[in-house]
């Protein structure tokens, strides 16, 4: 029988691998998801907001090189809360959908999960970082 000191320290190692073991977001599979959920067709291959349907939109979408231009925040939280609600805006009245002059200017991606929006946003986040410089391919803190 293990004493309430040993039992104690049993249950935060349990813990600790728990955590340990639990996925985390990385820009590899980041770069995955962005290409799979057709990120590149409005923001480009990489991320300038000049992909193929760029110029039919009512907005030019964010050049991701700019962290100045999110406006909800430029970390991983903010970006991954962003592709989970996607992001209003008012359109010309030639493209109301259902009668109304807001709308979604980028569809929500709530269909991701939070781990895999998480995922994303580290890529989009690589994507602005200084020429030279490694991206850091994975996370080590949750």
């Amino acid at each position: 029988m293990l004493c309430a000191g040993a039992a104690r320290r049993v249950g935060c190692i349990a813990a600790l691998l728990a955590a340990c073991s639990r996925p985390m977001p990385s820009v590899t599979e980041g770069r995955a998801l962005y290409g799979a959920n057709g990120c590149a067709s409005c923001h480009g291959q990489s991320g300038h907001g000049d992909g193929p349907l760029a110029a039919t939109l009512p907005s030019k979408p964010t050049d991701f090189r700019d962290a100045a231009l999110f406006n909800r925040g430029a970390g991983e939280s903010a970006i991954a809360k962003t592709l989970a609600e996607g992001v209003s805006g008012t359109v010309p009245a030639a493209l109301h959908l259902q009668h109304t002059h807001h709308v979604l200017v980028m569809p929500k991606f709530d269909h991701l999960s939070e781990l895999e929006r998480r995922s994303i946003a580290l890529y989009v986040i690589s994507l602005r970082e200084v020429p030279g410089q490694r991206a850091n391919q994975d996370r080590s803190q949750p």
